[in-house]
């Protein structure tokens, strides 16, 4: 009797194998090799191109406001993001400051909008980030979790990214939109420039095999305390250059400039290769006349046409907006993709408190946090409702811009 129980335990083992064996082989077979993805982008001439030598055209949008808050289109109260930063800690401890920028942030950006993103026929998202998103409490640069998160969800839809790096140490242009306007301390400060390149090497060295990325956005509108980008701006972008290339061979390096095509470069005075120029246009004078809007885009257009002749470099429109005149985005959309420039535009949702603005294309209600006054509860609930779903479509500019260009 032993010997028939052995017998039968013998016999079902080597029946659970042989189905574990076969649902293997049935699943991953020893001849089959992962799909290959072809998504990486390079700078070939003045077109960016796909593994196989595709031509990708980037039509995209800003994820303006998740990491850096400008008082102007975000629901708080204070001058610059680490003015906010700083206050949260002072008031509630580190931890619990922390608790509450997560909570704003796991609001104000959901795996919904990415959806929303996909399904307005963009292919690409612009992430401006500053060097405290991504700082401990010891300062140390660790703290990738959001922007993995972003990137993951990003790569799951064939959404490009474009990291940006809005906010550097010492700030590069002294704005709120650096999240900080204590001063203009970057250019020529010998221990900012070093912790930016540090920064970068980070960056780098963690998402140098990721594919999703379109391009490393090196500095988001670098003035400088003089307005102006010129050799000072240029020299310190080829110690960036440098630095990442070191790390990483394969991904585009963009250069912004402030704010015409004669303050960048020409790039073999740097021996730059697969790089691409950046511009960003906001027409102040006549926000909502289409002659004017339509004058602008033709003139700017007609400086990038010239320079991608001489430069051979890809050029992309990193931020702009034509306000709330409806025959201004349309002629503006066509032009830029019928002159082949990319672009990304500014922004996907804006704080208005209730009612529309032509910053965004979702507009966001709810209160306003005030982080001098605000109890700590009222701050989370506050935060925790900006969600988009709650949020005022602004349908003038959703509905010109749903898969225009396609």
């Amino acid at each position: 009797m032993k010997r028939l129980r052995n017998l039968i335990v013998v016999i079902s083992l080597a029946l659970v194998m042989a189905i574990a064996v076969a649902l293997f082989a049935g699943a991953v077979s020893p001849t089959e090799k992962p799909k290959p993805d072809y998504r990486l982008l390079r700078a070939e001439g003045s077109d960016f191109v796909d593994e196989l030598g595709n031509k990708v055209y980037l039509k995209g949008i800003n994820a303006g406001g998740l990491f850096v808050q400008e008082e102007w289109m975000c629901p708080v109260s204070s001058k610059d993001t680490l003015t906010t930063y700083n206050t949260l800690i002072s008031r509630f401890g580190y931890d619990d400051a922390m608790t509450l920028v997560k909570a704003y942030q796991d609001a104000w950006w959901t795996e919904r909008d990415f959806d929303n993103v996909k399904e307005l026929g963009f292919n690409m998202i612009r992430l401006p980030f500053a060097y405290f998103n991504i700082e401990d409490e010891s300062g140390n640069l660790t703290n990738f979790s959001k922007l993995d998160w972003f990137i993951d969800n990003c790569d799951e839809r064939d959404i490009y990214v474009i990291l940006d790096l809005h906010g550097a140490y010492g700030s590069q242009n002294g704005k709120d939109h650096s999240g900080d306007t204590s001063g203009t301390d970057l250019f020529g400060n010998a221990t900012n420039e070093a912790k930016t390149i540090a920064l970068w090497e980070a960056v780098a060295a963690r998402y140098k095999d990721r594919d999703i990325i379109a391009g490393y956005d090196l500095l988001n509108e670098p003035e400088g305390a003089h307005g102006y980008t010129d050799y000072r701006q240029w020299n310190f972008y080829d110690k960036l250059y440098d630095a990442i290339r070191k790390i990483d061979v394969n991904h585009v390096l963009i250069m912004e400039a402030v704010w015409e095509t004669n303050s960048l470069p020409a790039p073999n005075m740097y021996k730059w290769q697969n790089v691409c120029y950046s511009y960003h246009n906001y027409g102040w004078d006549d926000i909502n006349n289409f002659d004017y809007q339509k004058d602008f885009t033709d003139k700017k257009i007609a400086d990038y046409v010239n320079q991608r002749d001489y430069y051979e470099v890809p050029l992309f429109v990193g931020e702009f907006t034509l306000f709330s005149n409806v025959e201004s985005w349309n002629y503006a959309l066509s032009a830029y993709q019928n002159n082949n420039v990319n672009y990304a535009i500014w922004t996907y949702k804006v704080y208005t408190g209730g009612g529309a603005s032509s910053w965004g294309i979702y507009c966001g209600g709810g209160e306003r946090v005030d982080v001098e006054t605000d109890s700590y509860e009222d701050i989370l609930n506050k935060w925790s409702a900006e969600s988009t779903l709650n949020s005022y479509k602004y349908n003038t500019l959703y509905d010109n811009i749903l898969n225009k260009g396609e």
